[in-house]
């Protein structure tokens, strides 16, 4: 299956009732905006100590869905762009960011097809967070993407699953088990994340979308491979991960396995 074609899938998968799962999960765009505007920080908790003052600085928030992290940032003053192929998630994010009193832009496109050149070198920081990568077909060339649209002195901050926790770990007869193949890199046929807040006439409507699941060495890779410089691995533990793990997982186990990872990388000038 070609790129173009997996592309397709996903974007038709993400216009099906995603508008729907928001509201049900987080309530009305009304409703989510007078949260945010309580306390912007506490979308951006986990990413606080990587974090200063956000007025005027100039954000790309890829896959960023229904803006929750986009409108969070707004409120503190930067100026933000989202690149997500999802006109659903749009819909929510705009009417967000309008219900908070901020502006966000919206590009609705696979991010592989970013105009790179109309927007090169004009973002100060680029944001993703959770379930961005197994998304992505070519992690060379996205990445190549996201360094061509930093400043020199741009910075990359991704948070995401972690690949071992996502490829190797299974939960089985309430145990966790290693039956997974860390080296898998097959496509894999599913369903969209959003479809467990949708109820079962709003499911039958949903189609098969596709991911591609990617090793920490591929991800490094693919990263210092764009010529960005990894100045932060963080492989997170403790309770401000327990949610990733099954609510019956035996106590303490978030504090003995990694579930999710932060990443920071820096474009920098190169010596001539």
């Amino acid at each position: 299956m070609v790129f173009n074609e997996i592309s397709k899938l996903n974007r038709d998968g993400w216009n099906q009732h995603a508008y729907e799962a928001w509201v049900h999960a987080h309530g009305t765009p009304e409703q989510l905006a007078k949260q945010l505007a309580s306390d912007p920080w506490r979308k951006l908790a986990p990413f606080r100590s990587y974090l200063s003052d956000l007025k005027g600085v100039r954000v790309a928030n890829l896959l960023g869905s229904h803006g929750k992290l986009a409108v969070s940032m707004a409120l503190l003053g930067a100026e933000v762009t989202v690149v997500d192929i999802s006109s659903d998630n749009a819909k929510y994010a705009k009417e967000l960011a309008a219900a908070a009193g901020v502006h966000i832009e919206y590009l609705v496109m696979d991010v592989m097809e970013f105009p790179v050149e109309e927007y090169a070198g004009q973002f100060d920081l680029v944001m993703m967070e959770l379930g961005i990568l197994h998304w992505i077909m070519d992690l060379r060339r996205f990445f190549d993407i996201v360094a061509g649209m930093l400043k020199e002195g741009g910075r990359v901050i991704l948070r995401d699953y972690h690949p071992f926790k996502q490829k190797v770990l299974h939960w089985k007869n309430g145990q966790m088990v290693a039956s997974g193949n860390y080296f898998d890199d097959s496509i894999l046929k599913g369903t969209v994340p959003y479809a467990k807040f949708l109820n079962e006439e709003e499911r039958k409507d949903l189609t098969d979308i596709r991911t591609r699941g990617w090793t920490l060495g591929e991800i490094v890779t693919g990263i210092a491979g764009s010529g960005l410089f990894i100045r932060t691995f963080h492989e997170e533990s403790g309770p401000i991960q327990r949610w990733v793990f099954p609510e019956d997982a035996p106590e303490g186990m978030e504090s003995r396995l990694p579930g999710l990872y932060t990443m920071v990388a820096e474009k920098i000038a190169l010596p001539n």
